[in-house]
Order: C-alpha cells, then sequence, then structure tokens
C-alpha cells in the first residue's frame, strides 16, 4: 500500500505543479495581450498604425486571446479536480490507517472496501512466458502504475506471490 499511494501521490504532486505553472502562464499571456492591444489601439488612434496594420494586429489577438481564455477554462477545471482528487488520496489513506501497518490477511470487507474494480486481460505468450495483465483500480484514487521494483522488492513479491518472471508487468 505504502508504494502505491507514495507513487500515487508523487505523480499527482508533479502533475499538479505542471499545470499550475502552465495556468499561471496562460493568465499571464492574457493579460500580456490585453496591454498590446491597448498599446496598438493608442498608436492606431494617434495616428502612428496604419488602419490596416492595427485590424490585423486585433485580429491576431483577438484569435490568440480566445485560444488563451479557453485554455485558462481548461485549466483551472483540471486544478480543481486534481485537488478534489488529493482529498480522495486523503481519504485512502485514512483507510490505509485504519487497517493499520499489518496487512497479513486480506478480508472480503478489506477488498469491498479499498478496490473499486479489477480488470483482468487475456493472456498471452511473450517470450516464451505465459503472462497476463491485471490492472486494479482503488476506490478513492484510481488505477496506479507501480514503479519499477528493487531487488529486495522483487524477491519479497516473488515470496508472497509466487513465481514472477517481470513484476513490472504486474503493475501494467
Amino acid at each position: 500500500m505504502k508504494i502505491v499511494v507514495d507513487e500515487h501521490y508523487r505523480n499527482i504532486q508533479a502533475q499538479q505543479r505542471q499545470n499550475q505553472r502552465e495556468l499561471a502562464e496562460a493568465r499571464t499571456r492574457d493579460k500580456e495581450i490585453d496591454r498590446l492591444y491597448e498599446k496598438i489601439y493608442e498608436d492606431q488612434a494617434l495616428g502612428r498604425l496604419p488602419e490596416e496594420r492595427f485590424n490585423q494586429l486585433a485580429a491576431k489577438y483577438n484569435e490568440e486571446q480566445a485560444a488563451l481564455r479557453q485554455r485558462i477554462r481548461h485549466l483551472k477545471k483540471i486544478v480543481q479536480e486534481e485537488m478534489a482528487h488529493e482529498m480522495n488520496l486523503d481519504g485512502f489513506l485514512a483507510l490505509v490507517r485504519r487497517y493499520g501497518p499489518d496487512f497479513s490477511a486480506l478480508t472480503p470487507e478489506m477488498l469491498r472496501e479499498f478496490v473499486d474494480k479489477i480488470v483482468v486481460h487475456h493472456r498471452a505468450k511473450e517470450q516464451g512466458v505465459m503472462q497476463q495483465r491485471v490492472e486494479i483500480y482503488y476506490r478513492m484514487i484510481g488505477h496506479v502504475q507501480l514503479p519499477s521494483l528493487d531487488k529486495k522488492q522483487t524477491e519479497r513479491f516473488q515470496v508472497n506471490f509466487g513465481r514472477i518472471r517481470d513484476v513490472t508487468a504486474i503493475a501494467a
């Protein structure tokens, strides 16, 4: 659970930082376009900019600003969804804490509380080994891509779950 939560939380945080940075850049450019539009309007009003050139620039700025404002609305929605998703992560962590650090036995009740759905793909033979992808969608946080495991973690995984040639295939 710790691997799942830590990796998922790291991914969420990185994505949030990137989206918030993009949102800030888009807002800055939106304000910059407003200033540029005012400047070309003043230049046109004072006769320093021909009417035809003013119309070209105004159309260009209007088009860019319309696309930018649509992008800002989209990014705002994404950032809000990510914040709600982070609250879901807090709920998931509370659920983990409720059962304590020892998950020696998985009860049907625990399974119902932690797992939203499990998608089992068709078995396929890859490099002479039968493999089957299984995706686990956790309640409140969705599907989590597990990180690559080090040698010690891989051995512990093999002890708990049997022979596994490629542990990352399970996470996929």
